[in-house]
């Protein structure tokens, strides 16, 4: 006949024990990762919902931070043109002066050239990851390249569109004559004030980028607390879920051991 000794308490001891194992591994891996181990589907599913809008949101401005990198290359380059024109029209204005020279007046003709081919050299440098910020439309380029967009939001609406075209007249400048210089003064005049006016509509462009980065930004803090709310850890809780349950494995271990000791022991007895 085998002997054997049963204590209820210990299939009671082993279940607690294995609850407590589970809830230290959960306390744990919150504290960790600092996410919420067990979060119910209805909190999943918002939390991913949240988690989409941030990342688009992150993405829109990237988008909109490229398009204010994009027309800020084409403002730096217009910048550059008006100082050549500028320095053309005072060429333009010396040149009519008649105390000068023929070859003083070829001279002011060269360095007018010169700028001229530094103007040239600016609108085919002003680019952007390839893609050209300007296009000048003339007699010579009369293709108009196609608006460039700009998706600053998280849906096809919110667009910022930037026209890249932009119409200036020949540069053919010419100082020869008193009569030839006041054209080219003229011309320049015009070309200045079509690019003042595309400098204005860049910086009203910029400005509307840097509204889209803004709105963004808040819309990315206003749902990341919504997000934290649902899924991050309550290290208070967590902290004190660990501990309990680390006490209440310590217990549990020394009441099986107990019980192990005394199965032993009565065993020992009965020898």
């Amino acid at each position: 006949m085998t002997l054997s000794v049963v204590y209820p308490i210990g299939g009671l001891t082993q279940s607690a024990m294995v609850q407590a194992q589970r809830t230290f591994e959960k306390a744990a891996q919150s504290i960790a990762t600092g996410l919420i181990a067990d979060l119910n589907p209805a909190d999943r599913y918002v939390a991913s919902g949240l988690d989409t809008s941030i990342r688009s949101a992150r993405q829109a401005i990237e988008n909109a931070q490229s398009g204010y990198n994009f027309t800020a290359t084409a403002d730096s380059a217009l910048a550059g043109i008006s100082e050549n024109l500028q320095r053309i029209r005072e060429l333009s204005i010396q040149a009519s002066n008649g105390i000068y020279s023929d070859s003083q007046v070829s001279a002011m003709q060269e360095e007018i050239n010169q700028n001229i081919d530094q103007i040239k050299q600016t609108l085919g440098n002003a680019t952007f990851n390839g893609k050209q910020t300007l296009n000048v439309v003339n007699p010579d380029n009369p293709d108009a390249a196609p608006v460039v967009d700009f998706m600053v939001g998280e849906n096809s609406t919110s667009v910022i569109s930037y026209d890249p075209n932009i119409v200036l007249g020949d540069m053919n400048f010419d100082v020869s004559t008193p009569d030839a210089a006041a054209q080219t003064i003229a011309q320049v005049d015009e070309m200045l004030g079509d690019i003042g006016s595309k400098r204005g509509e860049i910086g009203a462009l910029q400005t509307s980028f840097e509204g889209a980065i803004n709105q963004q930004s808040s819309n990315i803090l206003s749902l990341s607390s919504s997000l934290s709310g649902i899924q991050d850890t309550d290290y208070i809780t967590a902290i004190t879920e660990l501990k309990k349950s680390q006490f209440t494995m310590e217990v549990m271990a020394k009441v099986m051991k107990a019980a192990m000791n005394a199965d032993r022991y009565v065993l020992d007895l009965l020898q």
